[in-house]
Formats: structure tokens, C-alpha cells, sequence
């Protein structure tokens, strides 16, 4: 028997990590924090024979520091791309736990000490145990993210990580191919509905852009600095407008980068990067906002960086339009100016008379893709995580005929 233990993600979207304990061998599957209020994953014994991180958000990897603090000292496995953008996201959230006055589980130091003990597995990329074995898979979420496929004892068990099965913009779609596999522990954080077309959505960004850059105004665009900022260049780059970067999404672009394999068109990221004026300086922003442009910002869900002095200066300006194109989590600055068209972020309290809009741009497969990913691949037994919706999901997958089960925070399930 394999045993699988839930130190969080489960019935939740944060914070995770799975214990997989095959008796003779120990595996962390991510070690991630809640973004939001910093809180993390239940702590497991540091003795383990390996930890695998699907991708760089801080989700996912963002308590990864913890465990070599605690006196972990084996090895840490990730794609090359996944390694460069957790490196400047975990300096980034300890800097930002700092300036909030969080409880600190880790230094400088910490980082830097799991990061000498990062072994890189590119997708399709073995790496053996005594007893067991694991391999990578590209997962279409971001630069560098995978699905991680272990085999013990006989069993077959594949974790999706976070997953995106169509292709966009920046990213080719996940791979699928899978066989004989006994149990999926899969991401379900839009199990109960589907994207709009992505292609329309494009269309739309455009099209809002275009009225507002013709109409002499600024087109603000706040994004994830790592995959989301990345799509909109692309899409963006060949309107012929002036296009500025502006915060954390500069580094993580020059990041990603040095790793040309890591998306789907490498050519057009980087001349529109190219091409792209960064900002680095409020001087500089000074300048920017006195001509009709394009602005792409962190934080993408306006809780901090570059977003708070553009929407301080730009409130005003009906001429200007405002586009948020991904997922506000509760209690964010970004979900506040959603619901209630007021934007407060601790510092920064005003109605903005932008032209506000919604774009779902979302980086996770919804629905009918997973419904059409269980179906093909035919587990044995689905274990549902990283959704707010897994108790419903699982009851509809079992209706149809799936074994699944949605655990909580703490639970094991032997396989």
C-alpha cells in the first residue's frame, strides 16, 4: 500500500503539498503558502527521499525554505525554469511577508540553502529510487510547470500539479498521453464551470486597447508577473502602440527567456519584450502616464507594486480604461474593486472612473477539458484537490461512473 496525506491544497486553492509514503520511501509532492494571509501547509517529518515541485507559484513552492530551516537535506527536484522563477518569487514573498508584519518560518538563508540542493528534471526525464521512480510531463500552466508521474510498488500515480490542456498564447496545452495509470491526484479549481473562448477573449483585449489608446487614453493592464504578463505582450505585440512593463514581471520575463523551450513561441516573446519599454523608477512612470500607451503591471490583483502609483495618478481619467485578466481572490485589493467598484488596498482608498473590465484569462483547465482528461486516461481512483468545489465534483465524477474522492486537510488515503 501506498499512503497519500493531504498537508494542504485540499478543499482549498493554496498551500499545497501531498505526503506520498510508500512504506520504503517518502515524497513531498509541492510546498506551497496561502498567498493571502501566509499561512502554510501541515509541517511533515523532514525525512523524506525527495520533494517535487510542479511549478514556480508561491502556492506551491512558496514554503519549500521551511523544510531545509527545519533541517531537511536532500534534494529538491524542478524544471530549470521552474528553479529561475521560484528563485526571485520566494525573495519577493519574503520581502512582502516583512513589509506586512508576518510571522517569518524562514530567512534569506533558508532560500538559499534549498536552492543549493535544487536537481533539475526536464519533462521526459527520469529519476530513480530504490523502489520507485518519477518522471515529468509539461503541463501547459506556465514556464516550466509539469505533472509528475510516480510509479512504486506496482502503482502508477500521477499528480497534475496545475494544468492548462488547450493552448494559448504563450503556452503549448498539457500533455495527456497517459496509460495504465492507478490514480490521478488532480487540480479541480474550475470544476464547475468553462473558459470563454480564448481566442475571443484575445479579440476583446484588443479591441479595448485599441478604443482606448485611439481615444488618447492609457490602457492599464495589471498581470501575474510570471505567465500572465508574458501572454499579454505576445497578444498585444503587434498593435503598433507603445507597450510598458513595469515591476516584478520584467525579471521573471528575462527568466524565462534563458529557457526558449519553456513556451510556445519564443520568437515573438521576446521581440515584443524587445520591443516593450520597462519601467524601473517612479521618475520614469512620471513620463509614461502623459502619453496614450499600454501599461502591463504587477501585482495582478492590485495589491501592491507598480499597479498602486498608475491607479493613484490614472483614477480620474475616464479616457483611461482599467482590464483585469486573471482570478481576484478573496480579500484581495483586486476582488474588493471588482464587487464593489471601490479600490482599497491598506494604503490607497478611491473609486477609479476608468473603464473597468474582466478578462478571463485563466492559466487552469476548466470542466469539460478535466471531465475529457479523467475520461481518456481512465484511473482507476481520481482524488480531487486545489478547488472550493471538490465535494460537488467529486459526487458528479462519481455519478458518472469514476471512483473519486475529495479529502481534506490531514486526511490519508492508502492506494
Amino acid at each position: 500500500m501506498i499512503d497519500i496525506r493531504f498537508l494542504g491544497g485540499a478543499r482549498e486553492v493554496g498551500r499545497s503539498g501531498i505526503l506520498l509514503d510508500t512504506g520504503v520511501e517518502k515524497f513531498l509532492f509541492d510546498y506551497g503558502i496561502e498567498v493571502q494571509d501566509n499561512t502554510h501547509p501541515i509541517q511533515p517529518d523532514i525525512r523524506l527521499d525527495g520533494i517535487f515541485i510542479s511549478h514556480a507559484h508561491m502556492d506551491h513552492s512558496g514554503f519549500i525554505p521551511d523544510l531545509y530551516r527545519r533541517g531537511y537535506s536532500g534534494p529538491v527536484f524542478m524544471t530549470p525554469p521552474t528553479a529561475d522563477l521560484t528563485s526571485i518569487l520566494l525573495r519577493d514573498s519574503l520581502k512582502v511577508q516583512k513589509k506586512r508584519g508576518d510571522e517569518l518560518h524562514f530567512m534569506l538563508n533558508d532560500i538559499k540553502k534549498a536552492e543549493r540542493h535544487i536537481e533539475f528534471m526536464e519533462p521526459g526525464q527520469r529519476q530513480e529510487f530504490s523502489v520507485s521512480n518519477a518522471e515529468f510531463f509539461h503541463a501547459g500552466h506556465i514556464p516550466g510547470s509539469v505533472l509528475t508521474l510516480l510509479e512504486s510498488k506496482g502503482k502508477r500515480i500521477l499528480y497534475t500539479g496545475d494544468i492548462k490542456f488547450i493552448d494559448t498564447a504563450l503556452m503549448k496545452g498539457a500533455f495527456s498521453e497517459f496509460k495504465d495509470i492507478d490514480v490521478i491526484i488532480s487540480e479541480s479549481t474550475y470544476s464547475y464551470g468553462n473558459h470563454p473562448d480564448r481566442r475571443g477573449l484575445e479579440d476583446e483585449l484588443k479591441k479595448i486597447v485599441q478604443d482606448t489608446v485611439y481615444n488618447n487614453g492609457i490602457a492599464v493592464i495589471p498581470a501575474f508577473a510570471v505567465g500572465r504578463t508574458q501572454e499579454m505582450l505576445i497578444i498585444l505585440s503587434k498593435l503598433g502602440f507603445p507597450v510598458f512593463v513595469d515591476g516584478m514581471g520584467i525579471r521573471a520575463t528575462e527568466k524565462i527567456l534563458k529557457h526558449q523551450k519553456s513556451v510556445r513561441d519564443y520568437k515573438t516573446l521576446k521581440g515584443a519584450f524587445d520591443r516593450a519599454t520597462k519601467v524601473k523608477r517612479d521618475r520614469m512612470r512620471k513620463e509614461v502616464i502623459q502619453n496614450p500607451c499600454v501599461i502591463i503591471t504587477t501585482a495582478g490583483m492590485l495589491n501592491g507594486g507598480p499597479i498602486v502609483y498608475y491607479l493613484s495618478h490614472l483614477w480620474k481619467r475616464q479616457d483611461c480604461s482599467l482590464t483585469l485578466t486573471g482570478f481576484q481572490v478573496p480579500g484581495t485589493a483586486g476582488r474588493g474593486l471588482m464587487d464593489t467598484g471601490r479600490y482599497d488596498n491598506g494604503e490607497v482608498d478611491l473609486r477609479p472612473q476608468m473603464k473597468m473590465n474582466f478578462l478571463d484569462f485563466s492559466a487552469h483547465t476548466d470542466r469539460d477539458h478535466l471531465l475529457e482528461f479523467y475520461k481518456k486516461v481512465s484511473p482507476e481512483k481520481i482524488i480531487l484537490i486545489h478547488g472550493e468545489h471538490t465535494d460537488d465534483f467529486s459526487k458528479d465524477l462519481n455519478g458518472m461512473g469514476f471512483d473519486t474522492v475529495a479529502p481534506g486537510n490531514g486526511e490519508k488515503i492508502s492506494v
